[in-house]
């Protein structure tokens, strides 16, 4: 372990745990930065195909509902597509034309980490959740079957800034997550104001068994938990070294529950 992880360790041991929240008593969650599809190919299909074919054998029913447009469908066609935007887009704009996106049940105080989304040109967040709503919100019921299908059609959507996952955990206290609505006063229909070719969605998948990253906030988007301030280090830490030091946090955890 390198010294940088040692000193880390020390600000984040007592007090990172309870920035990552579960909605049980089950063991503090792996901090996921992994978002949504790998590299073009087969494996990138065979993924999605996975999600989608175990939530059918969980006989997930999504019918109902307003009308979903043709491009706005969760199949594998629109998901590549969405995601190519996404990334093309980010490559050229950065993270300033990105958001972070969080699903929520509404009776619920957890906030589900389910993807990022991007826009151009004069499209606003608020355009463009309402245009990406329906393919995102069921990939959010898809993603958590448990937690978030059963208020599939009712689910919040949330966003924070692009690439603001680590703020997140750490409760900065000025980050205020933003809720999104599927209707926008004045635009009669989303579809028309905002070009599919104009919007990006990018949404997260697991790996290796992660949990998903999830935070409890107030029912204006608040940090419920104080902020865990880093004093040890000038940088944050990589994301090799969080997934390492989430390693050693939750076996320290385990051990203290024996």
């Amino acid at each position: 372990m390198t010294s940088l992880l040692l000193a880390a360790s020390l600000w984040m041991t007592s007090s990172m745990v309870n920035a990552f929240t579960t909605s049980s008593s089950t063991a503090p969650i792996l901090f996921s930065t992994r978002c949504a599809l790998p590299k073009k190919g087969l494996f990138a299909a065979n993924k999605w195909d996975m999600l989608i074919d175990e939530d059918e054998d969980e006989d997930l029913q999504f019918n109902g509902g307003p009308p979903v447009p043709r491009d706005m469908k969760y199949n594998m066609y629109n998901l590549q597509k969405q995601r190519e935007n996404y990334e093309s887009m980010k490559a050229v704009g950065g993270k300033d034309i990105t958001n972070d996106v969080y699903a929520r049940d509404p009776e619920d105080d957890t906030f589900w980490f389910i993807g990022k989304i991007a826009r151009v040109g004069d499209v606003t967040v608020e355009k463009a959740m309402a245009r990406l709503w329906p393919m995102v919100e069921e990939h959010s019921a898809r993603l958590r079957p448990v937690e978030l299908y059963p208020k599939w059609g009712k689910l919040e959507l949330w966003v924070t800034p692009g690439d603001s996952e680590l703020d997140v955990a750490y409760c900065k206290p000025e980050l205020q997550f933003v809720q999104m609505f599927r209707e926008i006063d004045g635009v009669e229909d989303i579809s028309k104001a905002v070009r599919n070719v104009e919007i990006g969605f990018q949404g997260e998948l697991y790996e290796n068994n992660e949990e998903g990253f999830r935070t409890v906030r107030t029912a204006d988007g608040k940090a419920v938990k104080p902020e865990v301030t880093a004093t040890s280090t000038d940088r944050q830490p990589s994301e090799a070294e969080m997934d390492e030091l989430m390693e050693v946090l939750n076996s320290q955890v385990e051990a203290s529950s024996e």
